[in-house]
């Protein structure tokens, strides 16, 4: 049965995620959107996450949920931050239900300590991380996964390719699994205006890591159309690699790395793009190329379970697959993909409906109002360690 919107705002939860809004990435999107779309819907969110390159906590106000980010170790196998685990470990004891982000980081530890209503969000893209050494981190990781798994109260997936894999992985969290997919934020996409005169483009987004693949989009853009354009949105440590490829190969001047952008930006783009390809080896959903469609782009996927699940359910008619992305052959598919109209919009699922269904599961797991306003100010300034002073700026 769905709750209606006022039945929500007795409901409080604690989000923890390794990343939130400043740090891009699929999770990080992920998290974003639905802390929005929670607080939007009468649902009291506290954030607790994490970043990269600073040395103390910090509390900001987005969207009318407080945000405490606590400091990461520079590492970039995964992403690690004592700091977060223990907070969200003493965050327990306030009774709100948590919700936890992201099996493949140490975020997951938040679901030991006190019994609390737990809902887990894993994200999960088997027993391998994003580099070698997280691969190695992942062996003994996946025993620990298993206390995990039977602490949680309720498991989203975000694609039934991600249930799949979990539950093939860990056979016992079966009964407890639901689907639920990401969502789009549909009226932004459709109110953003393209840009004019630039010309037909090809879009390319996510995390500059090796496993995107982004340098096999490079090699293939080679191919395309003299008058076409690659912009790739996103940061991370393969970004200056894939600037000397596109020298390299002689295309740098009509393939644009922009780094991170903002949402606005980013919507700007999908409604440019003529084509938005993605090969990476492995997701648990497809969040890009979903906004992408909704925004009338024509996609190329790479032929994995997650963007075969979500090209059959949402994409079937502007969506190809391609099993092996050799430069020619992806190239010669972005050229037909470029010949063909652009697309319709296509039908997504939108975070609101994502979001109805997600707090349903928050209530069957236990959630209620937990801590008072009060009580989680004190929490956040003592968890952070900031003065009173700055509570009230961040207000």
């Amino acid at each position: 049965m769905r709750h209606p919107v006022a039945d929500r705002r007795s409901f409080a939860v604690t989000m923890v995620t390794p990343g939130f809004r400043a740090v891009p990435g699929g999770v990080e999107s992920h998290t974003s959107a639905l802390a929005k779309e929670l607080t939007r819907q009468g649902v009291k969110v506290l954030v607790l996450t994490a970043e990269r390159g600073i040395k103390r906590a910090r509390v900001h106000r987005y969207d009318d949920c407080w945000v405490v980010t606590y400091p990461a170790w520079p590492v970039r196998s995964m992403s690690i931050s004592p700091r977060l685990v223990l907070a969200a470990m003493r965050s327990r004891r306030s009774g709100r239900l948590m919700h936890v982000h992201s099996f493949h980081a140490t975020t997951a530890l938040a679901i030991l300590g006190r019994r609390t209503p737990t809902v887990f969000t894993p994200h999960y893209h088997g027993k391998h991380g994003h580099s070698a050494l997280a691969n190695l981190l992942h062996l003994p990781y996946h025993y620990l996964g298993k206390v995990l798994f039977r602490r949680c109260d309720a498991v989203i997936c975000v694609s039934d390719a991600e249930r799949d894999a979990l539950v093939a992985d860990f056979p016992f969290v079966a009964d407890r699994v639901g689907v639920i997919p990401n969502g789009a934020d549909v009226e932004a996409i459709w109110s953003a205006d393209p840009y004019r005169d630039e010309p037909t483009t090809v879009l390319c987004v996510g995390r500059l890591e090796g496993y995107k693949r982004v340098d096999a989009v490079i090699r293939a853009f080679v191919h395309a159309p003299a008058n076409a354009q690659l912009v790739v949105v996103g940061t991370g440590p393969a970004q200056d690699a894939l600037a000397a490829l596109a020298v390299e190969l002689g295309i740098s001047d009509r393939t644009r790395l922009l780094g991170r952008v903002d949402d606005d930006e980013l919507h700007r783009w999908m409604r440019t793009a003529h084509v938005m390809v993605s090969m990476s080896e492995r997701e648990a959903f497809g969040m890009a190329p979903i906004e992408a469609a909704c925004a009338g782009a024509r996609i190329i996927l790479s032929d994995i379970p997650a963007h075969r699940d979500v090209a059959a359910k949402y994409l079937p008619k502007v969506c190809t697959l391609i099993a092996d992305p050799t430069p020619r052959g992806l190239g010669e598919e972005m050229c037909r993909q470029l010949a063909a109209p652009r697309a319709t919009s296509s039908t997504v699922p939108d975070w609101r409906d994502v979001v109805e269904q997600t707090v349903e599961i928050y209530s069957a797991a236990g959630c209620h109002g937990g801590a008072s306003n009060t009580d989680e100010t004190q929490y956040i300034t003592s968890a952070s360690r900031v003065d009173a002073q700055h509570m009230e700026m961040t207000r």
